[in-house]
């Protein structure tokens, strides 16, 4: 199975991960073989999120039983069984790269949600599943549709750091300033994420740096707040570049 070329990492240079493959079929993740699922994006931990009345941002999966989300958070102990190759589903396969012509010989519906509203685009871009992504958009997948939380595929992209997909999704007329039900874009998830090459390639696509969340956070200022330290920079010298151009 092909994967994809590049993925964004926190910790010092821009590197793979490795670590024991997420999906439930014992598959390898899009990005690199035996990458684990590292981004499970948490409560915020700053002062604009400890009210408990207020909607935490960077939830886009808060139904606590769907198995992407035990997926994300590696809680093996909770993970469905293995299931049989007939059984597995289009959304499951998709997450794992194993889609290809044949599934789409007879007709399907290529947009089909599962119980988190989720598609198998969804699916696929969320573990870079680029050979995967390119063939369900190829097939017609709607690129731009939301889960339950308004979150896209380009959302769930940009949240792990697969940059070869969410260049594809760019390329292929994603929004790239859609957001989510608490006004997250995709580049505020890549910045609290911590992927320079995600941040980077939103901004340059005209990603709009000065838009802002249901809790007043700006891209940078989420960037800070994470000390997500190469997003950061890579926001701050898009802004350098944009003031000495207008000089």
């Amino acid at each position: 199975m092909d994967d994809e070329s590049s993925s964004d990492s926190k910790d010092g240079a821009i590197s793979p991960i490795s670590g024991d493959s997420p999906s439930t079929g014992g598959g390898k993740s899009g990005d690199e073989e035996g990458r684990s699922s590292k981004t499970h994006l948490p409560n915020w931990s700053g002062s604009l999120w400890q009210d408990g009345n207020r909607k935490s941002a960077f939830q886009p999966y808060r139904q606590q039983t769907t198995v992407l989300t035990n997926l994300q958070r590696g809680n093996i102990q909770t993970l469905t069984p293995v299931l049989e190759p007939l059984d597995v589903s289009m959304h499951h396969r998709a997450g794992q790269g194993e889609l290809s012509e044949e599934d789409f010989q007879e007709e399907v519906d290529i947009d089909e949600v599962d119980a988190s509203g989720l598609t198998p685009l969804h699916w696929a871009c969320f573990y870079g599943q680029l050979p995967t992504v390119q063939l369900l958009l190829q097939k017609g997948a709607s690129i731009n549709k939301e889960g339950k939380e308004g979150e896209t595929a380009l959302h769930l992209a940009a949240a792990n750091g697969h940059h070869d997909t969410l260049k594809a999704l760019l390329s292929k007329g994603a929004d790239v300033d859609h957001v989510d039900e608490n006004s997250n874009t995709a580049l505020m998830y890549a910045a609290f994420g911590d992927h320079p090459h995600c941040v980077n390639e939103l901004l340059v696509r005209g990603a709009d740096f000065t838009m802002k969340n249901i809790n007043n956070d700006s891209v940078l200022g989420i960037a800070i707040d994470r000390s997500s330290s190469q997003a950061q920079a890579v926001i701050e010298n898009h802004l350098l570049s944009l003031l000495s151009h207008t000089k």
